[in-house]
């Protein structure tokens, strides 16, 4: 994900009414219409950034959510298995709890940063997250065996 918003016609249409609402606070006297129109798109890609740092946030605690849900799974399943079998889970479920365990400071620093939420820390989720469901699919077809 870049830091910089994408320009779609949503976004001109916000930027193009907050500039309107600008010069209509002062009562179209004056002004500038091009200092408004920049104002205008800081505002509103720090809007925008604000929320798809949250909407990521929000994804990253789905997943560590279902992780924890799947490892609860594995856990009373490998119960029931025997040693041999138990070995061969464990490999994987302490690799996904290594994992979900690791979004956590990446939470963190994503909500502390907000909208500055820097690049490393989205490709450091983005690489979590593909890992956790390369193993979440491992534990699955392990289940249905």
């Amino acid at each position: 994900m870049s830091s910089q918003p994408k320009v779609t016609n949503e976004r001109q249409r916000m930027i193009a009414e907050a500039a309107y609402f600008k010069a209509q606070q002062r009562g179209f006297n004056g002004g500038d219409a091009v200092r408004d129109w920049c104002e205008a798109e800081v505002e509103i890609d720090a809007r925008l950034r604000q929320l798809d740092c949250e909407q990521l946030v929000a994804r990253i605690e789905e997943l560590a959510a279902a992780a924890g849900k799947k490892l609860r799974a594995a856990r009373h399943k490998v119960a029931s298995l025997s040693a041999g079998a138990r070995a061969e889970w464990q490999k994987d479920m302490d690799r996904l709890t290594i994992l979900r365990d690791a979004l956590q400071p990446t939470l963190t620093d994503l909500r502390e940063q907000g909208a500055r939420a820097g690049q490393k820390a989205r490709e450091r989720v983005d690489k979590i997250r593909s890992e956790i469901a390369d193993l979440v699919q491992r534990l699955d077809a392990k289940a249905k065996h």
